[in-house]
């Protein structure tokens, strides 16, 4: 299903939706998505990207990460 099939079938349900709480809640995640990061998280991902590119040989990469994981397990 290609992403303009999915928005107007959901348009459709929407319009013919009755429930409130479903409604309230497809509103609170509008707002969400509409507000995207907090500053809190814009200055956290700030922070880690200055110490990467203080350091970069110091990241991990996915595959090292997942190995010391499996270790711990």
């Amino acid at each position: 299903m290609d992403i303009q099939t999915i928005k107007v079938d959901l348009i459709h349900w929407l319009t013919e939706l009755q429930d409130l709480k479903i409604l309230e809640q497809l509103q609170a995640l509008k707002h969400l998505q509409e507000a995207g990061l907090s500053d809190a998280h814009k200055a956290l991902l700030d922070e880690r990207i200055a110490s990467y590119e203080k350091d970069p040989g110091k990241a991990l990469d996915w595959d090292e990460v997942m190995k010391e994981l499996e270790k711990d397990l």
